[in-house]
């Protein structure tokens, strides 16, 4: 065997660094390696550690370091084996520290991808949270609505019930001429726009105080009302006007709303009275027998007895009516009243043909 062949094999195979192994420096010189092998040797000798193979080994590559350093060739051999080993330690070093920044920045970004995640998906349990709370606030808000418009519509109609029959609320009304309230009630309403919006009780007892004395105004709600003829509902106010007599109120209804026309209506509250005269119906024109029976409606009573009148007959006889029906006297007026009216309008066309005839 060649010993230089050898030793320059062992130098390129040489795994470990044996500037290391011995403790020198790259550019310590042969006595410097001499003498630091000659120390490391006495610690690692096998006469010390006996049985110990790992010792043992150490000692011989110790040996095969400083034949390898101190024999020229062999030490640049093996200088070139550690320099090609060093760079790629250094290659290796650095490749793994991109691998490690690589890796860092990948779980930097899964990390942030992850948190990111996270807070998309918190925020969309915050939105669905968000959602069901405003339904359900809306589902109570609808509720609370429900209720309210219902006991409004409640309300509206036990006033309307009230309003449009308003018997029912007095059981003993007062009377006049032997006329109940009811009777003498006269309905008013016109639409809540232009200056009527402002109408109130003052206003009203001012138009209608014209036709008669009026005992009391009941103020209405008002209500949403689709007329006829309109598109869109709209505001009518409605009020009950109750006359001291069923005469007052029989002119309120007969000239109200010719009086006003921005009226919408001005009608009986209860029903028409009946204006025919009782004498007329009850009694014929010219009997050829005495009635035996008398009427329910009409009784006769004497007052007093037979009294003497002025030419010595009996006391002249009263009448008297069912509490609804207007009395004699009443009736009597409104009648004037409707015939002084269709005389009034028969004079005023005659006027009015007598003018376009002139014209002509």
């Amino acid at each position: 065997m060649d010993p230089e062949k050898d030793l320059l094999e062992a130098a390129k195979d040489a795994k470990e660094d044996f500037y290391e192994l011995l403790g020198v420096q790259f550019e310590s010189s042969e006595a410097e390696i001499k003498r630091a092998y000659r120390m490391t040797s006495l610690k690692y000798h096998p006469d010390k550690h006996p049985g110990k193979l790992d010792v043992v080994e150490k000692f011989h590559l110790l040996a095969i370091a400083r034949d390898v350093l101190l024999d020229p060739k062999a030490k640049a051999a093996y200088d070139a084996v550690r320099l090609r080993r060093k760079e790629r330690e250094l290659q290796n070093q650095m490749l793994d520290g991109r691998r490690r920044q690589m890796k860092e920045d990948l779980e930097r970004r899964e990390g942030a991808f992850k948190r990111k995640r996270e807070e998309d998906l918190s925020a969309e349990q915050r939105l669905q949270k968000e959602v069901e709370r405003l339904a359900e606030d809306g589902k109570r808000r609808r509720k609370e609505r429900e209720e309210r418009l219902s006991k409004e519509l409640q309300k509206e109609e036990e006033e309307a019930s009230f309003m449009e029959d308003p018997p029912e609320v007095d059981a003993k009304p007062k009377q006049s001429g032997g006329v109940s309230e009811f009777d003498r009630t006269v309905k008013v309403r016109w639409l809540r726009q232009g200056e009527q919006a402002t109408w109130g009780k003052d206003k009203i007892t001012d138009m209608f105080s014209r036709f008669g004395d009026i005992d009391s105004i009941v103020i209405g709600k008002d209500k949403k009302i689709r007329l006829e003829g309109e598109k869109h509902r709209k505001a009518v106010a409605m009020v009950f006007i109750i006359y001291a007599s069923i005469v007052a109120a029989h002119a309120a209804v007969e000239d109200g709303k010719q009086i006003y026309p921005s009226l919408e209506s001005v009608v009986w509250a209860n029903k028409e009275p009946d204006i025919k005269s009782p004498l007329a119906e009850e009694i014929p024109s010219a009997p050829s027998t005495p009635v035996s029976t008398p009427n329910k409606s009409f009784r006769a009573s004497f007052t007093g007895g037979l009294g003497k009148g002025p030419n010595g007959i009996g006391g002249t006889p009263s009448f008297s009516f069912s509490p609804k029906t207007p009395s004699l006297e009443e009736v009597t007026l409104m009648r004037l009243k409707q015939a002084e009216k269709r005389r009034l309008e028969e004079q005023i066309r005659m006027r009015e043909a007598s003018e376009e005839g002139e014209a002509l």
